[in-house]
């Protein structure tokens, strides 16, 4: 009961911090990370205990799925091979170069310490990357490579660290058993996600279309994949993964108009509010960490978390440069010496933010190993690894958007959109041609109808014609402006009815949704208008 009233309070201070962030212009990971730190220093609100089974089996689970989900499947299989070298090659090698380095330099860490290290802060975080990355300007292609190593990396870098794991509390440690645990764990849960997909498939004919128990069904099984995978000892971030990408493949012909508009709100609420409170929770963490570390040593652990940062900068900068696959030889638009390929290599390099899954690996780790000996440098690796992610969020985080906004990269979207439409209309016009009436009333419908079509190809098609475009452009947000004026004036006269008790609260909350219905389809035609013309 008592941690429920400090998520209340938590989440009021959210809602607060959330209102404000325009005004501040941050990133709200980072603004939620600096309120979650201020709120720890001064003790305004107790902390929450961020437990690593709240991080992975609550947390994680939905917002991995959620990611999966938007993730672009014919993008993603395209853009598979650099994907692949980021969220498995990279993070082996940054885990090895890591524990090298943390071996080297920090007394005593012995080898499987230092691959601990290195293992929990190889991955660069899905949350993390999601969230400042989400309303940026990007090209579609970076946004999948992006998203598609966050889905993938954690996969690779949690199985590495239970090897490390393992080596520690027993003491004994085989490469070729890692090797193949790490196959058999990555098989095993794409096989499940795959399994569970197939299986809400055979039983979604049994939902009779009720859009609440779809949405039910679909939130409960990122949980319910996640625990049996790892309940089975293999990946529950792959089988989550491989599941949302599974359902969202099938999604436009699996589901109803209404069932997708109601997933898709209450996704959007749910992993607003976890991202977070997750964030202000993971900035709430310092005293907690701090706790049993000597005063003196904490300026000294600091520098080495700084260290770490740079080194983690510096792998991943070599690795794209160096791999032949990230290699472009565009020579399309440039920006001065600038082509795009070298703008994405750019933001590639410095998207490598740290985040709540590093974090939650550290918490993981046992304070005692096989024969009841207490793991002594536990709290220097939980410090060491809460630095290394504050530093990636206020550094990176902090001047990604800016470095975005100052080399612009190129983005193709309103031209797909525009290539989008012109081939629906045209399917479509072809549709109504070949399509055979039954009496002069659908007659005379379907020539208004094609009619009305041919003059949007027409508008489509004709992007030379400015001034004809311009002038149409102007008509459609006057049209626009009077039926949105017209929808409120309803909506006005709705509440007054309401007021007065002339109808009932069933026939109104009716109408009021028809007036959502109609006021969302006129803005989002609003916000799509000037694409068009460009």
């Amino acid at each position: 009961m008592v941690e429920l009233e400090k998520i209340i309070w938590i989440s009021i201070i959210l809602i607060i911090i959330i209102s404000v962030k325009d005004k501040i212009k941050l990133a709200l990971p980072i603004l939620l990370v600096i309120a979650g730190l201020i709120l720890s220093l001064t003790q305004l609100v107790p902390s929450i205990d961020m437990s690593p089974e709240m991080i992975f089996y609550v947390v994680l689970p939905p917002i991995l799925f959620d990611a999966a989900w938007n993730t672009s499947i014919p993008d993603f299989k395209k853009e598979l091979p650099k994907i692949s070298v980021l969220a498995i090659g990279l993070v082996f090698l940054t885990t090895t170069i890591i524990a090298l380095i943390v071996h080297t330099i920090i007394p005593g860490f012995t080898w499987p310490l230092a691959f601990v290290v290195g293992a929990i802060i190889s991955p660069p975080d899905a949350v993390a990357a999601t969230s400042i990355t989400k309303t940026l300007p990007l090209p579609q292609k970076l946004t999948t490579i992006l998203e598609g190593e966050s889905l993938l990396n954690d996969a690779s870098a949690l199985i590495a660290y239970k090897c490390a794991v393992i080596a520690i509390t027993s003491g004994v440690f085989s490469f070729w058993s890692a090797g193949i645990q790490f196959i058999s764990n990555s098989v095993g849960g794409l096989v499940i996600g795959l399994i569970m997909g197939f299986v809400f498939l055979k039983l979604h004919r049994f939902f009779n279309g009720n859009s609440s128990v779809e949405t039910f069904a679909v939130i409960l099984l990122p949980f319910a994949a996640y625990s049996l995978a790892e309940h089975l000892g293999y990946s529950g971030v792959l089988a989550v993964v491989i599941l949302g990408m599974f359902l969202s493949w099938n999604s436009i012909s699996l589901f109803k108009t209404e069932s997708r508009m109601q997933m898709s709100h209450f996704w959007d609420v749910m992993i607003f509010v976890l991202n977070g409170l997750i964030f202000l929770i993971l900035g709430m963490q310092l005293p907690a960490i701090i706790s049993n570390i000597p005063a003196t040593e904490i300026p000294v652990l600091i520098l080495y978390g700084l260290l770490i940062f740079i080194i983690l900068v510096v792998i991943r900068l070599a690795v794209l440069s160096l791999f032949p696959v990230f290699s472009n030889n565009e020579t399309g638009k440039t920006s001065g010496f600038l082509t795009q390929s070298k703008k994405e290599y750019i933001i590639l390099s410095w998207s490598g933010m740290r985040g709540v899954v590093s974090l939650a690996a550290a918490l993981a780790l046992p304070i005692r190993d096989d024969h009841g000996t207490i793991i002594e440098q536990r709290d220097t690796i939980l410090f060491i690894s809460f630095v290394v992610i504050i530093f990636t969020l206020l550094i990176q985080g902090l001047t990604l958007p800016r470095l975005i906004s100052l080399i612009k990269p190129s983005t193709s979207d309103k031209q797909e959109e525009k290539d989008l439409n012109k081939l629906l209309l045209k399917e479509s016009v072809s549709f109504l041609h070949d399509f055979t009436p039954n009496n002069n009333i659908t007659v005379n419908a379907l020539e208004s109808m094609i009619k009305k079509l041919e003059r949007e190809q027409f508008q489509l098609s004709n992007n030379n014609t400015e001034k004809s475009l311009s002038h149409h452009t102007e008509w459609k947000k006057s049209y626009f402006d009077v039926e949105l004026k017209l929808a409120e004036y309803q909506r006005q006269s709705l509440i007054k009815a309401y007021h007065m008790g002339d109808f009932s609260l069933e026939t109104i909350r009716k109408k009021e949704m028809e007036l959502d219905f109609w006021t969302t389809t006129i803005h989002h035609e609003i916000e799509n208008i000037d694409q068009y013309s460009e």
